[in-house]
Parts: structure tokens; C-alpha cells; sequence
């Protein structure tokens, strides 16, 4: 059997016809189509409870946005009963719970969900903090932006709740513009059967989980565990339009 030799020549010349051929097939190849990109990891959420709030609200929160895809952890405000201290000493130790979570995550940016007084915390960090530069969605539920009368109830004896108050030193600070720093997308979602959470937060979103399900009826506490006020909470940290399902 004869066997055909190809000469340096003959084989360069090959060489050139392969490469032209896959180049061309490349060029021909579909490009990908536009959802088809590398979806970027979520970002890591910091879920930081109100006055006195209980855990097992704030987990099971915690619980329904990592089983959608955004992992996250909670937290309490500082004192005893927790957010009796301060509330800016509260937002210092917001940052100290964010810093670590991104060290550990590895994450460029947090997202932030509090409720109630953990809304002005987060907002404090924000503002005051670095926390803009930090975070990627601040969402704050049922949150008394303006103040709330009812810290009354409890201001003699805690800061925290003198805080608290409409004409307060902190909230003046707070809400002077402006209100949400530039950087984070920024939500407050509240119920109407709420008091002093119904005043809006300029620079927000602000939507009430009625707007979307007439009627629902969800008390203050039970914010972090109503599905629908959950289902908005996720559209917000992937920043879709604002959405809830309203048979849970």
C-alpha cells in the first residue's frame, strides 16, 4: 500500500484552509441570545429586625428570601429589649454586621431589609456610614420614616424610642435631604393598617402590600411573615417591577 507523503509546502496550505474553515464557522455560530448572559450571583441580605422584634419572624424572612435565591441573615438592634439603645449606635452596629458579611462573602455589594425601627438603622448606615457606597438595595418594611407618637409608650426610659419620635434630633438629621443618599436602589413598603409607617420616604419607592392585594389585612408584627409583603420585598431586591401574590 502506497503512502502519500505531503510536502512543508502542501501542509501549511492545509494548515491555512482548517484555520480559515473554523473561522468561519465561528463567525457563523448564533450569537447568544440577550438573557443569555452570566446572571450574576445575588447579593448576600442583611435582615435587621425592629423594637423588640421577634426571631422567629425575623428568620422566617430571612428563610423565604433564600429560598428564592437571595441568601441572607439577620439581626438584632442593640439593648434590651433590642433597639432600647440608641438608634445610631444601632446603624454602627448594622455596618459592623455588613462589613462582615461582605469580608465573608466576598460580595461587592449588601442589600438591606429592615423592619420597622431596623428601617431607620439601615437608613442611618446609609447616610452617615458608608453604607451607600455598600449597599446594593435598601428595603425598609413598615418602617415609620417620619416618626412614630407610639414612642411615647416607652421614651422615657429608652433612647431608642425617643428617637423615635417626629420632632426628634435624630430623625431631623435623618430625613434632611436628602433622605436616601445617592447609590442604592431604595424601597419602603408598608401596610395600611399601619400608623406612622404610611408616610413616605422621598427618594423611595414607596407602596403599600394593599395597592396590590385590596384588602389584605397585615398587622404591623406579622410584616415579615405575610407572603405578600414577601413577594415584594424579592422584586425589590431584584429590582423588577413591584409585584404580590395575594392568596397566601
Amino acid at each position: 500500500m502506497t503512502r502519500a507523503f505531503r510536502t512543508p509546502a502542501a501542509l501549511r496550505a492545509a494548515a491555512g484552509l482548517a484555520l480559515a474553515a473554523s473561522a468561519a464557522a465561528l463567525a457563523a455560530a448564533p450569537a447568544p441570545a440577550a438573557g443569555a448572559e452570566r446572571v450574576r450571583a445575588a447579593d448576600p441580605v442583611l435582615v435587621i429586625g425592629g423594637f423588640d422584634a421577634r426571631q422567629d419572624r425575623l428568620d422566617g424572612l430571612a428563610a423565604a428570601l433564600t429560598a428564592r435565591g437571595h441568601p441572607a441573615e439577620t439581626m438584632q438592634l442593640l439593648g434590651d429589649p433590642a433597639g432600647t439603645a440608641p438608634i445610631a449606635e444601632s446603624a454602627h452596629a448594622v455596618a459592623v454586621r455588613a462589613a462582615g458579611l461582605l469580608a465573608r462573602t466576598g460580595a461587592a455589594r449588601v442589600d438591606v431589609v429592615g423592619h420597622s425601627m431596623g428601617g431607620l438603622a439601615q437608613r442611618h448606615y446609609l447616610k452617615f456610614l458608608g453604607g451607600a457606597s455598600r449597599v446594593g438595595t435598601a428595603v425598609s418594611v413598615g418602617t415609620p420614616e417620619q416618626g412614630e407618637v407610639l414612642g411615647l409608650l416607652c421614651a422615657v426610659a429608652s433612647p431608642g424610642c425617643r428617637d423615635l419620635l417626629p420632632d426628634s434630633a435624630f430623625l431631623k438629621r435623618l430625613n434632611a435631604a436628602p433622605a436616601v443618599p445617592p447609590g442604592p436602589r431604595a424601597y419602603h413598603l408598608y401596610s395600611e393598617q399601619g400608623l406612622g409607617e404610611k408616610a413616605a420616604l422621598p427618594g423611595a419607592v414607596n407602596a403599600a402590600v394593599q395597592e396590590f392585594c385590596p384588602g389584605r389585612r397585615v398587622g404591623h408584627a406579622g410584616e415579615p411573615v405575610d407572603a405578600a409583603m414577601q413577594d415584594l420585598v424579592v422584586a425589590a431586591l431584584e429590582g423588577r417591577p413591584l409585584a404580590a401574590g395575594c392568596a397566601g
